[in-house]
């Protein structure tokens, strides 16, 4: 087992010579900085910093993809911006028998990762009214959202949801939508990286915030049904996947085969737009999408200047999952709970050596274990932490680069192996050991 902590020296090297601010490190820039660490102290990191699939994905995928590249011979043909009929009809289909909502093909948009479609719907949120160029994020969030608004060059505005939940959330929102120029507003749920799931009551709150407002929602749903308390696993069978769908039409759904699907290489996701929405028309969209009715502006003024489309390819894989999970031949949900289990191990192993949790509840109910949680350590703030972290061979990022007011860190469990577990309870001992926790003095009462 390797000695930590390492050559703090050495450390230090690394971080000057990648020129990486420890306050405000990005997940690539600490992806660099643990790439080069384990190459030179010839070790593995528990890394968590970076959010990407730690399981395989479904063979299902790829044969389907490779018979059709195959027989079908579609490598030299352009794919429809819209989508492939095939895909189209499977995310209405999956969107039904998931979320029970009554999406049309026709609405449905494949795009190149929901990353696209986040951009897209940034864009379109943003520029629909002209006195409307605010995009509100609900945060803690993914961090490159906010380089999405800053790229159009509109303004953005952020909340804590650690500060505000239920009532308090809708009544903070309404006075921000008040008080500022808010076009659109986006969040994640489950949440990157809190794991908080906004709930039925605070979803309808919105909708009627939004709709009073004038504001477009944004729902990211890239960790869709991976709230563990619940069994979303069945089709066309409560629960379903709650969505702020149920209660206004002015909504971009944002899918993503990444984590559900581990489907991340194939860069895949789907934007849903309710049917009511996708035929509103907003002038101000013409000058910079070419189009003014929503759908039109999403394919034409964003998909094809973007990237002309998604390769066919990655949307019959795509498209094959989907169907098999509808047809319950494929059921995603019970290799994601690896997730859950990691999470639970690590999570007792930092709490059992002196962190605890930052977001710790949700709606005063126990947050679900998933495929993130955030910590802190008593007496660090989380750029301390980060860098004091990387010397035990533990990586992860600040919550401050997700857009949270609070000091601690992001933690991603995909890629801890299960022959990481003794390395992690070994490393977090000897944190622990020698960062011993300040008890405050309990000053005497005089007689």
């Amino acid at each position: 087992m390797i000695d930590v902590p390492f050559d703090r020296e050495t450390i230090q090297r690394l971080i000057d010579e990648l020129e990486i601010d420890m306050t405000r490190g990005t997940i690539r820039e600490m992806n660099l900085l643990v790439n080069a660490a384990e190459k030179e102290f010839n070790t593995r990191f528990v890394r968590m910093e970076f959010g990407v699939p730690g399981l395989e994905a479904s063979q299902l995928a790829a044969r389907a993809e490779a018979q059709m590249l195959i027989e079908e011979g579609v490598s030299n043909t352009y794919p429809p911006f819209q989508g492939t009929p095939e895909l189209k009809q499977a995310g209405s289909d999956f969107c039904k028998a998931f979320m029970d909502l009554d999406i049309p093909a026709e609405c449905v948009i494949p795009t190149v990762g929901s990353m696209q479609g986040c951009f897209i719907a940034v864009g379109l949120a943003g520029f629909h009214n002209p006195e409307k160029d605010t995009i509100l994020f609900l945060d803690p969030g993914f961090p490159v959202n906010k380089l999405q608004t800053k790229f159009y060059g509109l303004e953005s505005i952020s909340m804590d949801l650690k500060d505000f939940r239920g009532s308090d959330l809708i009544r903070e929102v309404d006075r921000l939508c008040t008080e500022h120029a808010v076009g659109g507003c986006m969040w994640s749920s489950p949440n990157n990286p809190a794991w908080i799931v906004l709930s039925e009551d605070e979803l309808r709150g919105l909708a009627e915030v939004f709709d009073r407002h004038g504001v477009i929602a944004i729902e990211d749903m890239a960790y869709f049904g991976m709230d563990f308390r619940e069994d979303y696993s069945v089709p066309f069978e409560p629960p379903f996947q709650p969505t702020i769908a149920r209660y206004t039409d002015r909504v971009f759904i944002i899918l993503s085969s990444s984590k559900l699907f581990s489907y991340a290489g194939q860069r895949c996701g789907l934007t849903l737009i309710p049917p009511g929405f996708a035929q509103q028309r907003y002038p101000a969209l013409r000058d910079r999408f070419t189009k003014g009715r929503i759908l039109d502006a999403f394919i034409h003024g964003g998909i094809y200047p973007l990237t002309s489309g998604v390769s066919q390819g990655s949307q019959k894989g795509l498209a094959t999952l989907l169907r098999a999970a509808v047809d319950r031949t494929y059921n995603p949900w019970l290799e994601v709970r690896e997730y859950q289990r990691r999470a639970g191990f690590m999570k007792r192993q930092f709490q059992e050596n002196g962190f605890y949790l930052v977001y710790d509840k949700d709606c005063e109910k126990p947050l679900a274990d998933g495929f993130y949680f955030t910590i802190a350590y008593p007496g660090m703030n989380g750029s301390e932490l980060v860098k004091e972290l990387i010397h035990y061979g533990i990586s992860a990022i600040t919550l401050k680069v997700t857009g949270s007011t609070k000091e601690g860190l992001r933690a991603c469990v995909s890629l801890f192996a299960q022959d990481q577990f003794e390395d992690l309870a070994h490393r977090l001992k000897r944190f622990h050991e020698d960062h011993p926790i300040q008890v405050p003095a309990v000053a005497a009462s005089g007689s």
